[in-house]
């Protein structure tokens, strides 16, 4: 599907579908986190995601990237990524300090099984209002969960994007108002979602 047959209309009220999947996943956030979250859009279109710089400039700087696959009507993956620095900053924020404090094996199991809850509620509850919103059956997968080099999250995404052939993307930050935490949140995803929604979409 050409850009030329998705309406700006259309893209409009793809952008209202985007926009209520993300208040969905704040409302999650903030609930796990007990403290507020500002979804902020930052791109979004036709065709493959392209390189975040921002991603590039952390270097050897390590990140947590949850990647939660969904198939059915629409196919794609949704991603989260978070640097080591915020990972702490949460938890020291709503873990109890014997936990935070300690380093051992099962205080680290902790942490991070704490921080695949929040990720993996978020991206099901943004997969539920697009199921939702569009009339659609996605059923998501079991999350994968990956630590790597934050310059190595571009040529990650980019295999995505061959793997899923993704026709439509999605930029977005989910951002702490008063907590210093600003983790990315991505959507990859296949034509049929550009399908789907331009024959669901009523003007």
């Amino acid at each position: 599907m050409s850009k030329e047959e998705f309406s700006l209309i259309h893209m409009k009220i793809v952008e209202d579908i985007i926009l209520e999947s993300l208040d969905k996943a704040a409302v999650s956030m903030e609930k796990m986190l007990k403290i507020r979250i500002r979804p902020k859009i930052m791109g979004f279109g036709l065709g493959p995601i392209g390189r975040i710089p921002e991603l590039d400039e952390l270097g050897r700087f390590k990140v947590n990237l949850m990647r939660v696959a969904f198939r059915g009507e629409i196919n794609g993956a949704l991603y989260f990524v978070i640097n080591n620095h915020e990972m702490d900053l949460i938890n020291s924020v709503n873990l109890p300090e014997s936990v935070v404090t300690k380093r051992n094996t099962q205080t680290k199991m902790m942490k991070h099984d704490f921080m695949s809850e929040i990720e993996n509620m978020i991206a099901n509850q943004s997969i539920v209002a697009i199921s939702d919103l569009l009339g659609v059956q996605m059923i998501p997968e079991v999350p994968v969960i990956r630590n790597m080099r934050g310059d190595l999250v571009n040529d990650y995404l980019e295999n995505e994007n061959e793997q899923i052939n993704t026709q439509f993307y999605v930029r977005s930050m989910l951002s702490g108002v008063v907590v210093n935490i600003s983790p990315y949140f991505l959507w990859l995803i296949d034509k049929n979602f550009m399908r789907i929604s331009k024959l669901n979409i009523v003007i």
